[in-house]
């Protein structure tokens, strides 16, 4: 994780053709989990849809393992993937906008995030639905609070990014990690 900074601030606004794109592959894979029924494997649903050619971008991703899966660079530069988190990973991007699109979630989730008064939130998380991280947000899909959280819990999402992150990933500051554990009763991971 680097110490300090020195990227240019990427915050920008995500395309139609990229909502339309994630709509598109969400609007698929809740098809496939209607047809399915019991037998439902998310992340198998998950993995016909992106094989499709119509969700590719300019190379066919890498779809095999447990993930994450790059999916590629979409037409605006910014990069794609297919991310399975098992645990919780609280964490910011100083200098880069993150957009987040949840799948699905084994057990339920929410998003964790500070709000523009400095006061700690969490969103329930929603299959399909949006969380945009500003530059320098902190944030973390956490099991739901006061849930009991199954062994197998996992969130899936598709992440579009301007960067590679590895550049642009910090950890929270004790601030921070006070207002989680505030909200979430537990104490914050260490960071990635």
């Amino acid at each position: 994780m680097p110490d300090r900074v020195t990227l240019p601030v990427l915050d920008h606004e995500l395309a139609d053709d990229e909502l339309q794109w994630m709509k598109s592959v969400y609007a698929d894979f809740s098809k496939a989990r209607a047809a399915a029924g019991a037998e439902f494997n998310p992340k198998e649903a998950l993995r016909a849809v992106l094989e499709r050619e119509e969700y590719h971008f300019s190379v066919a991703p890498d779809l095999t393992g447990p993930g994450p899966w790059r999916l590629g660079q979409n037409r605006h530069g910014r990069g794609v993937a297919a991310v399975f988190l098992p645990k919780v990973e609280l964490h910011t991007h100083i200098a880069s906008r993150t957009d987040q699109f949840p799948m699905y979630v084994v057990g339920e989730a929410e998003g964790f995030s500070i709000d523009e008064n400095g006061k700690p939130v969490l969103t329930p998380v929603i299959d399909g639905g949006h969380f945009h991280n500003a530059p320098g947000a902190p944030h973390a899909f956490v099991p739901k609070v006061g849930m009991p959280k199954p062994d197998n819990w996992e969130i899936a999402f598709i992440a579009i990014t301007p960067r590679n992150l590895k550049e642009d990933t910090h950890r929270v500051s004790e601030e921070v990690r006070a207002l989680y554990k505030q909200v979430v009763g537990q104490d914050a991971p260490l960071g990635v």
